[in-house]
């Protein structure tokens, strides 16, 4: 997708079919944007400062925030450098609707993100990533658009909470070189490098290299935080009509550390001696800790326009993710003030094969615009998990949580249980925008297959491997989703939409019978409002999201399942982003959520009505920071921000909740141009996280797994622009 013409602020986007968007004068009676408006972001048009205009993340199509009728939220690159995320976890901190500190602790090893109250699953460059949600590094990001609630109808199986859309960097048109040096606690030592642009002067070739290396300690003893990421992309153009952008990145985690499950009492409460458990205490063994992540990624994305009307589009890609985890670890059991650990040596090999092939078209009838988008998506997923446990009953490697002793005598599992997984998932979609006067309404409809067979051996005492044990799975679904939004001249668009999801099940009932998908379905209402004549987007939902099918306890048949359970989120939303023209920036959220099982089997009657765990009736997080412009501060920007999070569910029954925290940030950047003229382009920033130092729980899922959550980071920068 191109984009010409002036920043959003000064017209209306009108797509030409041919995948380009270009910007109609206002219409008259508004003023023109200040000359002084925040520049666009060169490498990606559609975000102006904080602030979105443009999203293709419902709709698989370019089109602006004000045409789509679904809450949508982003966080641009600027907001991403500024804030210094250094997880795309951190980067959503500020955005309604997301709990992004679910196991936040586990640094480097997942970024695992919950929307309105459901585990949601990341897209890269529109293909799916592997359920994990394994760690990528936002370095190589333009951006991230978080679809909030049910989007089945694009993107097949998946959460009903929605989706966290990834986009990598892509090759420019203008040669430009970034060079960023780091430094900051934890002895934190790390440099990033990004450059491209044409290759001759023809236009035909572009380039993109960008690259990162990070030393680090983690914030526990002896753990690391050292990662390497290296993302070449070339695009070639031979006509105006056609593309084709190659993408790959490398990315390796050398030194990962499994999560630390805690104990309620010492870390939300004090324990049994009247203390807290150290954040950083290891509860491993440094002579048994080699986990390490690596992935590699490979893919294209080729554009070609028929004529005005039609056009062809394909992604394609495919990814492997190598994964060991070699540690000891507490199992959440607890025996007085020492827990319970077992040795694990697990390891996972994990592809994705996909591709998504759609054509797109614009075209009338009679006084109706459509925007049409037809296609078929394919994605196979073979992966391999191999998992050797010791026995915590007859060896449980106690450790003491307040003052742990290493070096126990430790002897290494075998692997002994091998699961083989074959998931496939085939869909045809279409979806139509409609749109008279400033009335668009979208319809879409989908049909998906999904199928999977998991392979299952086990070895014996005498580590002999039995017969394999094999579980298909078969599932075909249709999913839809119906919207409408008015977009005033003003900028006010109010909106409603309907929208389901689902998600395959693994196993059957007691009778045998498989069991059926996990489906969703959410009914929406909001309003959007983009003020002409400044750079601001204000967004608002509420919203009613419902999940059946939901596996309870079989009453007639211990052990077993069945699927008349139901869970049910009620909540709201407001966001702001704003970029003003006086040098303010400004991120603003806060989100309501009343989540409630509602149905279930007899026998766990004790949920009935309960809250989910790890989902905050309210959060709320304000962002803001100034730009000095003239005076002795010229060039200098100061910025702070205030995360508020909620209690939470500690357990399925509620019996105890994890405590309500509000944490502290704050950033320093300067100018360097305005002190030399020789320095121009380059900038020094300080970040700090968590101001106070604030020990916090960010999530319990039982009275003895808890997580903490980071404590103080400060990082310094120095980032070079040519």
């Amino acid at each position: 997708m191109t984009v010409t013409g002036a920043p959003p602020s000064s017209g209306q986007y009108i797509e030409d079919g041919a995948g380009s968007l270009t910007i109609a004068p206002q219409p008259a009676g508004f003023g023109a944007a200040p000359s002084t408006a925040p520049p666009q972001n060169r490498n990606d048009p559609g975000t102006n400062g904080f602030v979105a205009s443009l999203s293709g993340v419902a709709t698989k199509a370019p089109g602006t925030i004000l045409d789509t009728p679904r809450s949508i939220s982003t966080a641009t690159k600027a907001e991403i450098e500024e804030r210094n995320a250094m997880t795309v976890s951190e980067a959503l901190q500020y955005a309604s609707g997301v709990n992004a500190y679910y196991y936040s602790h586990n640094f480097v090893t997942r970024d695992q993100h919950m929307l309105r109250g459901f585990l949601a699953y990341q897209f890269v460059d529109g293909l799916k990533q592997h359920d994990s949600n394994w760690g990528i590094e936002p370095y190589g990001l333009e951006r991230i658009d978080v679809l909030k609630g049910p989007a089945a109808n694009m993107y097949g199986q998946g959460s009903p909470g929605g989706v966290v859309a990834l986009t990598s960097k892509r090759p420019t048109d203008e040669a430009f070189t970034e060079v960023v040096l780091q430094a900051g606690t934890h002895n934190k030592l790390q440099t990033g490098v990004d450059f491209g642009g044409p290759v001759g002067n023809s236009g035909v070739v572009t380039y993109r290299l960008t690259a990162m290396r990070r030393i680090a300690d983690g914030e526990v003893d002896f753990t690391e935080t050292d990662r390497v990421y290296i993302a070449p992309a070339v695009t070639i153009r031979p006509s105006s009509a056609t593309s084709l952008t190659l993408l790959s990145s490398y990315q390796h985690d050398p030194s990962i550390t499994a999560q630390q499950l805690l104990p309620r009492f010492g870390s939300i409460l004090p324990g049994p001696n009247g203390q807290y458990i150290p954040r950083d205490n290891f509860l491993g063994e440094p002579g048994y800790h080699d986990s390490h992540i690596r992935s590699f990624k490979i893919g294209y994305e080729l554009r070609h326009r028929f004529n005005e009307t039609w056009s062809f589009e394909q992604d394609a890609g495919y990814r492997k993710v190598d994964v060991a985890l070699r540690e000891v670890i507490p199992t959440g059991a607890v025996s007085g003030t020492r827990a319970v650990r077992q040795i694990q040596n697990i390891e996972y090999e994990i592809e994705n094969y996909q591709v998504d092939t759609r054509l797109r078209g614009r075209f009338s009838t009679g006084p109706l615009e459509h925007r049409l988008v037809a296609g078929i998506d394919y994605a196979a997923i073979p992966n391999y998990q191999g998992r050797g446990v010791s026995n915590t009953a007859a060896n449980p490697f106690l450790i003491d949580f307040y003052n742990p002793v290493h070096g126990q005598a430790l002897s290494i599992p075998a692997i002994n249980d091998k699961r083989d997984q074959d998931v496939k998932q085939t869909g045809i979609y279409i979806q139509d925008e409609i749109s008279i006067a400033g009335l668009t309404v979208s319809a879409g409809l989908r049909h998906d297959w999904a199928s999977g067979d998991e392979t299952r051996r086990v070895a014996g005492a005498d580590g002999v491997f039995g017969a394999a044990t094999v579980t298909p799975v078969e599932d075909q679904e249709l999913t839809y989703n119906l919207g409408a939004i008015y977009h005033f001249a003003n900028g006010f668009a109010p909106y409603v939409s309907y929208s389901t999801s689902f998600f395959p099940t693994v196993g059957s009932t007691a009778g045998g019978a498989p069991f059926l998908p996990t489906t969703g379905e959410q009914k929406e209402l909001g309003f959007k409002y983009q003020p002409r004549g400044f750079n601001a987007l204000f967004t608002a939902a509420v919203f009613d999201l419902v999940q059946q099918n939901v596996l309870t306890a079989d009453p007639n048949n211990p052990g077993q399942r069945i699927q008349i359970g139901e869970v049910a989120v009620q909540g709201a939303e407001f966001e702001v982003r704003a970029s003003l023209t006086d040098g303010w920036n400004v991120a603003a959220a806060y989100t309501y959520l009343d989540s409630e099982v509602t149905k279930v089997s007899r026998l766990e009657a004790a949920r009935l009505g309960k809250a989910f765990v790890s989902v905050p009736e309210h959060s709320a997080s304000l962002w803001t920071s100034y730009t000095f412009s003239e005076g002795a501060f010229r060039g200098l920007t100061l910025g702070g921000g205030v995360r508020y999070f909620g209690k939470t569910a500690g357990d399925a029954a509620n019996t105890f909740f994890a405590p309500s925290f509000t944490l502290y940030d704050a950033m320093a950047r300067y100018d360097l141009g305005v002190f030399s003229p020789e320095l121009e382009d380059w900038e020094l920033a300080i970040n700090a996280k968590n101001l106070a130092d604030e020990r916090y729980v960010t999530n319990c899922v039982a009275a003895t797994a808890c997580v903490y959550g980071m404590g103080r980071t400060v990082d310094a920068a120095l980032r070079m622009r040519f």
